[in-house]
Order: structure tokens, then C-alpha cells, then sequence
């Protein structure tokens, strides 16, 4: 597995290198920061090759990401290491009732369904910006990820441990292009294992989560604060104060006792 970053205090940072192809400028991340619950249960992450990598959507200055018109190819200038070279996973959680919900936002640069097609009034071919998010929900009892839900199109899908693949505590999650349409998350099966972004191994950008965001201005949480309030679009960051509870509620699991 490749780790693009420390977790707090960590092992030594994985140096990434590979043959660029033709990409937009990119802008550096965030350097990581996680609680143990959020780094526990993060998702060791992979993106097929018709859709951009994840990258970071603001720097330590606080300048945010403009994103990439659509147009050309759908991984048009979006699927090289540089983007991976600069990723953040944005992390938030919440435990209560014996249950830890532990949510994952992800920043690209783009959205597009189809190959040489420009925005179409409404995005029926996509958008520039996209944000999707992966929520584990860990029984504190085991200490571990018994469901799992991936965003869809604006929706979530839910699945019990049984269906997810793990490495080791991590769930294994893939960044798609959905048949015909824009791209969203779906659960690892068996022959993802061949993984297809550029370092070939399971991919864990530097997480930041909530209460561990770098502090560089005043007031305290300016660069969190200024992230939230980034107007990306209909692409929306769902760990953000407006949407973390609802979403909670949308995705929860009926059968366990946690209340967003």
C-alpha cells in the first residue's frame, strides 16, 4: 500500500514518482492530521483510470482548488501523479450509542461522463469540482468497520462487513465511472486488487479530520472554516456543519442504535 502522508505522528512519508502526462497545474495539500478512530478506519482507496485521482481542494495558504472545465477526455488532464502527489482526505466523526460514524470526503477536479463534451446547461454531462464521501460505521465493541457507505450520485449505498474488502482495518473503496454516467464510489471486489491508479498499490492520501486541521491564521480555524464555506458547485463537502448530521442520517444503518 502506498501512504502519501503522515498520520500525526507516523512513519516516514512515501516519496511518489512517475512519468507525468499532459495535466493542469495542481495545488500543494494540507500536511496530515488525524485522531487514531479516523486514521483506523480509513479507506485504502483506488480510482479506475476513466476519471480523474483525488487531489486536495486548498493549500496551506488557504488558496482553494479552481477545479477543470469540462471537455477532452474525462481524465482529461486530471489522472497523473501530481494529483495523488498532492491529496487530502478530509475526515469528521461522531460516536455515540456504542457506534462511531466516521466520515471521508474526497476532492477531484472534475466530472465528466463523456469524452470531448463540454458542460451542458443542467450537467447532464457533469460539472467541474466533484466531492464524494465514504462513511465506515464502527462498532466500538469490536473496534471495527461493520457497514460501510459510499456516495452515488447524490444518494448512499450501505453494505455490511461481509461485503466490503478490507486491507487490514482499512475498506477498500474505488472511485468509478458509473456505465454512462459522472462518477461516484463503489466497494472493492476481488479484481481491483489489480489496482489501476499510477503507484499501483492501494492508495491512503494524507488525512486531515476535523479537529486536527493545521492551524496557520487567525482566527484558529480559518483554513477549515474557509474550506467549508468554498462554493464548489454542486459538488458539497459533507463533513461541513450544514450537511454532517443530515447525512448521518441518510446513510445510517437501520439496525444499529446510532443517533446522529
Amino acid at each position: 500500500m502506498i501512504r502519501a502522508g503522515l498520520v500525526a505522528a507516523g512513519t516516514a512519508t512515501a516519496l511518489l514518482a512517475a512519468p507525468l502526462t499532459a495535466q493542469a497545474d495542481v495545488i500543494g495539500n494540507l500536511p496530515a492530521g488525524a485522531g487514531g478512530t479516523e486514521a483506523s478506519f480509513s479507506p485504502a482507496y483506488d480510482y479506475d483510470g476513466d476519471g480523474c485521482l483525488a487531489t486536495s481542494a486548498e493549500d496551506i495558504q488557504g488558496n482553494l482548488n479552481p477545479g477543470l472545465a469540462l471537455g477532452g477526455a474525462v481524465n482529461g488532464h486530471c489522472h497523473d501523479m501530481a494529483q495523488l502527489n498532492s491529496s487530502n482526505t478530509y475526515a469528521r466523526s461522531e460516536c455515540n450509542n456504542g457506534w462511531c460514524a466516521v466520515m471521508y470526503d474526497s476532492y477531484f477536479e472534475k466530472d465528466q461522463s463523456t469524452n470531448g463534451v463540454g458542460e451542458i446547461a443542467g450537467g447532464t454531462n457533469g460539472h467541474r469540482h466533484d466531492i464524494e464521501s465514504v462513511i465506515s460505521w464502527v462498532n466500538q465493541s469490536s473496534n471495527q468497520v461493520e457497514y460501510l457507505s459510499v456516495s452515488q450520485h447524490g444518494d448512499w449505498k450501505t453494505y455490511t462487513r461481509s461485503q466490503v474488502r478490507f486491507d487490514n482495518s482499512h475498506p477498500k473503496v474505488v472511485y468509478q465511472k458509473d456505465g454512462g454516467f459522472t462518477h461516484d464510489f463503489r466497494i472493492a471486489n476481488a479484481s481491483d486488487d489489480a489496482v489501476e491508479n499510477p503507484t499501483h498499490q492501494w492508495f491512503y492520501p494524507p488525512l486531515v479530520d476535523w479537529n486536527h486541521w493545521p492551524q496557520v491564521n487567525a482566527p484558529t480555524n480559518w483554513l477549515r472554516d474557509r474550506l467549508m464555506a468554498a462554493d464548489f458547485g454542486s459538488a458539497t463537502f459533507k463533513i461541513k456543519d450544514s450537511a454532517f448530521v443530515p447525512e448521518l442520517g441518510r446513510a445510517k444503518p437501520l439496525e444499529i442504535p446510532f443517533q446522529p
